[in-house]
């Protein structure tokens, strides 16, 4: 502990840099990660948060909610499927709305209030219940709506008279209103008196039911459409998988980055001082009292820039949450420091690996480290 102390104060600078590149690299990863999470959940926090634990969609709409149409009549054959405990015709679409900020464009979720279309949670007030009422849910990637705040979709005016969590879709503000509301607004908007579908059917299961199970007897017995559970319908969303992906690219790269540097920096670091190492063994320093200062200087570098990494980064996003709506949870953070230390360590085995081919004789020769 005393050696590994005293080389990094001998060379500030050195480990300095080491450390102030960890600190960038830890600030970089868990900044993509507070995003991504972010980004993700405005996809699919409406259909997570949904009290839906079956989705059936139009069985062209590919797991679409966006592209399913559905006839309303077709609720009452779903719901009478063996399992089946309740199933409500649910619309989605996208209106221009105007409400106290401004013109902004808002997903509206027409359903059946109390149905299982609604977010399992609700933060502020409660579910819309009568026409002109709406139940406000947001992304944090964009301003959202305030109790008691009217918005104006057309010719409807609505008030929000609840927030639920993270229950958006499209990464957009995201209104909950009675079907009849949803479908005066898409009526006006074509103009026209049509018998508005449903863009996809919601369906809560009978107690002791599988959801998977019943979805698939669904599908089955109803013409025309498929339905899935919760868990499928999230992961199928279109453009949440690739979202996932890209970002878990960017997270693979900074964590190799990570190691290679750490590595490099520690194996370069060990044959600058072979000689001084040698004299040590020859001395009669034990393999282990060589090898300790190095593991030591390791997760004191990696761990304390880590541990640095997370602190810039959370105040950075505190600092511009406005800009990027995404905030740190404490798993993430931990488990991304646990593996940042973890790979340095594991980075170091070559640093340790030359550190322990050291032989005391090599003081009576001018070979140093073989």
């Amino acid at each position: 502990m005393f050696i590994a102390l005293r080389e990094i104060r001998r060379s500030i600078g050195r480990f300095g840099l080491l450390t102030a590149a960890v600190v960038l690299l830890v600030l970089l990863l868990l900044f993509f990660q507070a995003v991504a999470g972010t980004l993700t959940l405005g996809f699919i926090g409406g259909l997570e948060n949904s009290s839906s634990e079956v989705f059936v969609y139009d069985e062209r709409a590919q797991l679409n909610p966006q592209a399913s149409i559905l006839p309303v009549d077709i609720v009452a054959e779903v719901g009478a499927i063996d399992g089946v405990e309740e199933a409500t015709a649910v619309g989605l679409s996208s209106f221009a709305s105007d409400g106290p900020s401004g013109d902004v464009d808002v997903t509206l979720v027409g359903a059946a209030p109390d149905s299982p279309a609604t977010p399992r949670t609700i933060s502020e007030g409660r579910q819309a219940e009568a026409a002109g009422e709406a139940l406000f849910s947001g992304s944090s990637l964009t301003d959202g709506f305030a109790l008691d705040d009217e918005v104006a979709i057309g010719s409807t005016a609505v008030t929000v008279v609840g927030v639920a969590d993270d229950a958006p879709f499209n990464v957009a503000p995201t209104l909950y209103v009675p079907f009849e509301t949803y479908a005066a607004a898409v009526q006006e908007r074509a103009g026209a008196a049509i018998e508005v579908p449903a863009s996809f059917i919601g369906v809560t299961v009978g107690q002791g039911e599988d959801a998977a199970t019943v979805a698939e007897r669904i599908t089955s017995s109803v013409a025309g459409v498929e339905a899935v559970d919760r868990a499928t319908a999230v992961a199928e969303l279109p453009g949440a998988g690739q979202i996932s992906q890209s970002f878990g690219i960017l997270y693979l790269l900074l964590f190799i980055v990570v190691t290679i540097v750490t590595g490099v920096f520690f194996l370069i670091l060990t044959v600058q001082k072979a000689d001084a190492l040698v004299l040590l063994r020859a001395v009669g320093a034990g393999k282990f009292d060589v090898v300790k200062p190095v593991l030591l200087q390791v997760l004191l570098v990696v761990g304390v820039g880590a541990v640095l990494g997370a602190g810039v980064a959370t105040g950075l996003l505190a600092a511009a949450r406005d800009t990027f709506g995404a905030q740190l949870d404490l798993s993430t953070t931990l488990t991304t420091v646990a593996a940042i230390t973890v790979l340095g360590l594991l980075a170091s085995i070559g640093a340790v690996r030359r550190v322990l081919a050291i032989d005391p004789i090599q003081a009576t020769t001018s070979g140093g480290v073989r």
